[in-house]
């Protein structure tokens, strides 16, 4: 059975350690405060950039969605599109999906979607009616609720109801 060591045996140890490396315990200290700091500092810039923070609000987006509900979420959207010129959401769908499958659901997406909202999820995004990554694109029906939207541009694929969403397969 082997003795659980005692804390001068620890103690004892730690500095037979220091005195192989010949660095004072003070300077060890202050070596590993700074390696925690430094990574507390890291994961809060990550944690509390503006790009998570708005991908977070995205995240609580849901179907059916109100477009005020929309607006108290993400704020008033960058641009306003309409229904229309959907063909940018080709690559959003799984890959594998038959193109002509692809096509047909873009077609009843385009003619449910009365309006499209554009908002910027990285602060380098290319904003406009044909959105780039990084950005969040809302597609609005007629009484003004969520239909579809893309989370994250570039990043997740669509998100819309069953009946909108082509089944991937590659035997088709």
């Amino acid at each position: 059975m082997n003795p659980v060591p005692s804390e001068a045996a620890i103690a004892t140890r730690d500095r037979r350690v220091d005195n192989a490396l010949k660095v004072p315990q003070r300077g060890i200290r202050r070596a590993t405060a700074l390696i925690l700091l430094l990574g507390v500092a890291v994961v809060a810039l990550v944690l509390l950039s503006p790009e998570r923070r708005r991908e977070r609000r995205v995240a609580r987006l849901e179907l059916r969605d109100e477009s005020a509900r929309v607006r108290t979420l993400m704020g008033e959207p960058e641009t306003t599109c309409t229904g229309g010129g959907l063909g940018h959401l080709r690559r959003r769908f799984p890959t594998g999906t038959p193109p002509a499958t692809v096509e047909q659901a873009i077609g009843r997406l385009e003619r449910d979607t009365s309006e499209r909202w554009i908002y910027r999820l990285d602060d380098g995004a290319r904003v406009g009616c044909t959105p780039g990554d990084g950005t969040v694109e809302v597609g609005l029906d007629r009484e003004h609720r969520v239909l579809w939207y893309v989370p994250a541009a570039g990043r997740v694929p669509i998100v819309a109801p069953e009946e909108y969403l082509p089944v991937a397969t590659d035997n088709e």
